[in-house]
């Protein structure tokens, strides 16, 4: 229960007591008072009633006796007349049974009124004759206390609800803050460091608000400080220092990384672009020149392929190297054309460069290529727009990469048998912390097995599994058939398993919704479950991973990234997105063990990792070198050959 309801319950219990209390001392006093009225009604009737009746008795005159109270009793305002002799023989005796017209029976025995009689001695001069006794009939004091309880309760519900309806708006507004101080706390959890805007006017609330923004304020400065470092490390380690784009290294790390399959593609343009006699303007006009004009073809590129390139990269003295995935042949033709015209004109605008060429090289490609088979087609497409003319454009095509529409077919109907048949292959590699050895996770990755018990690697089938929409449904068998081994024992119950799901899977409706009533079916067991995604999908569809993270989040399972560190964009979106866990790239930790720039950007992303209490894995680790320089570096857990190669699951 919230504050505020517990507030409002608090105080609406203690209005109601109050009134609940003034009522009762509201119906008690009129109570008293009628009682009061009736004795003295009664008691001015026998009064009045003695002075005539003294005649009658004096003379001995019973009927005048009988006539005189008669008169008095049948206006209705009374329960009993009586009339005794001095000896207590009773003369006249006039009764009517007691009334409650006016008030419901219920009433009258929850709040009985006490009716005392009125009494009065008929004498004549020295001598007393008698006495007269008057009771009141009750039911008119029952009717008017039972009208005015209604009319006091009417009257205070009302109060009660308008004080109820006072109370709920003031503690809405006194304790707004609260709303505001409910919602920064969950986003501070979430490690997003959000200011409260609002600034209570009760002191202590007040207090409160301005701690909170202080800490989170100090905490976001911290975390964008190790961003800002981490950036910059990266700019050193992997961004060219003339043109602002890529360098050599940053390209081959990343385009390497997509051919073995970790980024989800169907296809994949490579184009290469190379400047020929910049050498001859170099030693005309000066290095200096020489690097305006290569930085003006940089920002022309940037503006031509900004939005579409996955990686703009300067590869080269004088070559840049651009890489699309999956674009169509309409985009092919536009950017390229588009490129050209824009180089030329940026040539143009550089003084005295009008002498410089360029040519532009082509090709396509796949997951599951060796990169230098990709750049020797390029260098062909460099080589073929050279020799064809003057700022060439030039395409290189292989049979591989040409996809008939009935290869496409083919492929589609493979991948919907080993489905349809449960043909998925699991494989296990343990991670496990480096300090000790011991084993806490076990990452699941699949394939698929042809008719003839054939495997298919995820580099031969992810392509066309993106492009028939089926990777949700891979995913659902791999993540059910998961499931099935950890029920039956063949994963170890003390650890926990990771499962990769694809940017795809994530962005269909379908899929989370399958997802979601699976995690509720299974209960605890969802808490050994962690998904990861790739740091290319990761960053590039942010609001997919974000309810994805918050769904399997809601069932106790964690949310990962894997294969971190390389791409530009992931570093600002971990701070948007913070996952509970990275996974470093194993180009990267390679990369690290051989340049003191790399290892210096890898121990920013580890000391990141850290300030946002994000646990850190290292991949790819093949030897205890590497182990040990992870060690100092403060990463906990690690991935590779070196502790387990990937198994099929028993």
């Amino acid at each position: 229960m919230t504050l505020r309801r517990q507030l409002f319950v608090v105080i609406c219990s203690i209005f109601f007591i109050i009134l609940a209390g003034l009522l009762l001392l509201s119906i008690s006093s009129t109570k008293d008072y009628l009682q009061q009225q009736l004795a003295s009604h009664a008691q001015d009737a026998a009064t009045s009633l003695s002075y005539p009746l003294a005649a009658a008795l004096a003379q001995n005159d019973k009927v005048l006796a009988e006539v005189q109270v008669a008169s008095m009793f049948d206006r209705g305002y009374y329960q009993k007349i009586e009339v005794r002799a001095a000896d207590g023989k009773v003369i006249v005796d006039k009764e009517m049974p007691q009334q409650f017209a006016g008030a419901p029976q219920w009433f009258v025995n929850l709040l009985p009124i006490s009716v005392q009689p009125g009494e009065a001695f008929i004498t004549s001069g020295w001598r007393q004759l008698g006495k007269a006794l008057v009771l009141s009939q009750p039911s008119i004091a029952y009717a008017h206390l039972w009208h005015s309880v209604l009319a006091i309760c009417g009257w205070m519900l009302a109060a009660f609800v308008v004080a109820l309806v006072l109370t709920e708006l003031l503690l809405r507004m006194i304790l707004k803050p609260l709303k505001h101080i409910e919602d920064a706390t969950l986003e501070i959890s979430s490690k997003r460091f959000v200011q409260i805007g609002v600034q209570p006017k009760a002191r202590e609330l007040n207090r409160v608000v301005r701690a909170m923004n202080f800490m989170s304020r100090r905490i976001s400065e911290a975390m964008n400080a190790e961003a800002a470092r981490a950036e910059t490390y990266r700019r050193e380690a992997y961004v060219d220092s003339v043109t602002g784009l890529d360098n050599r290294r940053s390209f081959d790390l990343r385009f390497n990384q997509l051919l073995d399959a970790t980024t989800e593609f169907q296809h994949g343009l490579l184009i290469t672009l190379e400047l020929d006699q910049i050498k001859a303007f170099n030693n005309e006009f000066g290095y200096g020149q020489g690097n305006q004009l290569l930085s003006s073809v940089a920002r022309g590129a940037q503006e031509v392929m900004g939005d579409y390139a996955a990686i703009l990269s300067r590869s080269g003295g004088t070559s840049f190297t651009f890489l699309f995935l999956d674009a169509d042949e309409d985009l092919q033709i536009a950017v390229t054309g588009a490129l050209q015209t824009r180089v030329i004109q940026s040539i143009a605008d550089n003084k005295g460069a009008d002498k410089v060429s360029f040519n532009v090289g082509c090709t396509l490609f796949r997951a599951g290529e060796t990169g230098h088979h990709v750049l020797a087609r390029a260098d062909l497409a460099v080589e073929r727009a050279r020799q064809a003319r003057r700022n060439g454009l030039a395409f290189v095509k292989t049979d591989e990469q040409e996809i008939t529409s009935a290869g496409s077919h083919s492929w589609r109907t493979i991948i919907e048998e080993a489905l349809a048949h449960n043909r998925v292959g699991l494989l296990l590699q343990p991670v496990v912390t480096l300090r000790d050895g011991v084993m806490v996770q076990q990452e699941v990755t699949s394939r698929l097995i042809d008719a003839q018990g054939n495997p298919i690697t995820a580099a031969m089938f992810m392509p066309m599994a993106l492009r028939h929409q089926l990777m949700p449904n891979i995913d659902q068998a791999v993540i059910s058939q998961a499931l099935a081994a950890m029920r039956v024992g063949s994963i170890a119950a003390d650890v926990s398993v990771s499962l990769n799901v694809t940017a795809q899977s994530m962005a269909s409706g379908e899929f989370r919704s399958w997802l979601e009533t699976l995690l509720r079916s299974i209960g605890a067991e969802a808490r050994r479950l962690s998904f990861e995604v790739s740091e290319f999908g990761y960053s590039r569809d942010l609001d997919a991973c974000a309810s994805c993270a918050a769904l399997v989040r809601k069932y106790g399972a964690k949310f990962g990234v894997d294969h971190f560190g390389l791409d530009p964009e992931a570093l600002k979106a971990v701070r948007v997105l913070t996952p509970d866990f990275i996974k470093l790239n194993g180009n990267l930790v390679r990369e690290a063990t051989d340049s003191a720039s790399s290892r210096e950007h890898l121990r920013s992303i580890i000391r990141l990792a850290a300030s946002l209490d994000v646990p850190v894995t290292a991949q790819n680790i093949e030897s205890e070198a590497v182990v040990n320089m992870l060690q100092v570096d403060h990463v906990t857990y690690g991935q590779g050959y070196y502790f387990g190669a990937p198994t099929p699951l028993p």
